[in-house]
């Protein structure tokens, strides 16, 4: 794959709640580092929060080849499910 070709996407991923917020730079590099660098710095502190800066030919590969940022997995639904029955005072 050529650099051009190379989309980047910016991923901050909220572990607790297994969600994935996704920022499409297309193959604006330096905008993609800047934002990278920006979110790092405003969630240094926060332990559930990861941010990765990913490249991919599409949205679609990311979401292929990075699953786990996308869809619940069953530690996550465990994790989910323990908190709720925490949360109701039945854990």
């Amino acid at each position: 794959m050529s650099p051009r070709a190379v989309q980047h996407f910016l991923v901050i991923y909220n572990i607790p709640e297994g969600q994935a917020e996704v920022s499409p730079f297309g193959n604006d590099y330096r905008a993609a580092l800047a934002a990278y660098e920006d979110a790092e710095q405003q969630h240094r502190d926060d332990p559930d929060i990861e941010i990765v800066l990913l490249g991919s030919d599409s949205a679609a590969t990311l979401e292929r080849t990075h699953s786990s940022y996308f869809q619940l997995t069953g530690k996550h639904i465990d994790e989910f499910v323990a908190r709720e029955l925490a949360e109701l005072g039945l854990r």
